[in-house]
């Protein structure tokens, strides 16, 4: 049986596409995030998203040793933004021009992703010799980026129609769908593999508790305290 990953770069710059159209007014228009953290995370985002698509091309056709020169970058790249991202989180926090629910509800999608994306990662080095496994993983980091993006998208294709609120729930249920129908294509296979439906209980599980997580004192208190941590308010 053919590769079926053989050209998932293709699939990859897709969702780039949707990343930029996403995050065009306020990133790519103008490449600035509006400050330091904001702009390093919005390159850093970029840069793993065209490394992962390198990465698969690069596979696909055989250029196992620039794989693995671009595998060092893109953990590097990682490191970067997961520190930008965890910081964004801080400094969104302090915001006080937002809806006071929406920090705390925001703060509990970025820091579980965040999370999620080391897992995804560390789970696809772990399995680097298998390489049906280790693609499944690498492509899942991917979708991480589509609920902000299209959850941006959506209210201005459709607004005013769609509002914030319900354009990220669209945006949620948008990657559910992909990830069906991922985990549906794979059952034509003779082995189940664990990336998809991983994914999907995550994602699932943040859309199921993000809105009574941003009403709830005990994480409104906790943000509070990591936003005022001195390291963070710099």
């Amino acid at each position: 049986m053919s590769d079926p990953y053989r050209h998932a770069h293709w699939g990859i710059l897709a969702a780039l596409g949707v990343i930029v159209a996403g995050f065009w007014p306020s990133f790519f228009r103008s490449l600035d995030g509006g400050d330091t953290a904001h702009t390093v995370h919005g390159v850093t985002a970029t840069l793993w998203v065209l490394c992962v698509a390198l990465q698969s091309w690069l596979i696909s056709r055989g250029l196992v040793r620039w794989h693995r020169v671009v595998a060092v970058f893109a953990l590097i790249v990682l490191l970067v933004m997961s520190g930008a991202a965890l910081l964004m989180v801080a400094i969104m926090q302090r915001n006080t021009s937002m809806p006071p629910f929406l920090p705390p509800l925001l703060a509990f999608i970025d820091i579980p992703s965040i999370a999620f994306l080391l897992l995804l990662v560390g789970l696809a080095l772990r399995h680097v010799r298998r390489p049906a496994i280790h693609k499944r993983y690498m492509a899942a980091t991917i979708l991480l980026a589509l609920p902000p993006a299209l959850g941006r998208l959506y209210p201005w294709i459709f607004g005013p129609r769609v509002d914030f609120m319900t354009g990220l729930h669209a945006a949620f249920f948008t990657v559910d769908l992909i990830l069906i129908a991922l985990i549906l294509l794979d059952r034509r296979l003779p082995r189940r593999y664990a990336p998809y439906p991983l994914s999907l209980a995550f994602f699932v599980m943040v859309q199921v508790l993000m809105g009574p997580m941003g009403r709830n004192e005990t994480w409104r208190d906790f943000l509070g305290w990591y936003a005022a941590l001195p390291f963070l308010r710099g």
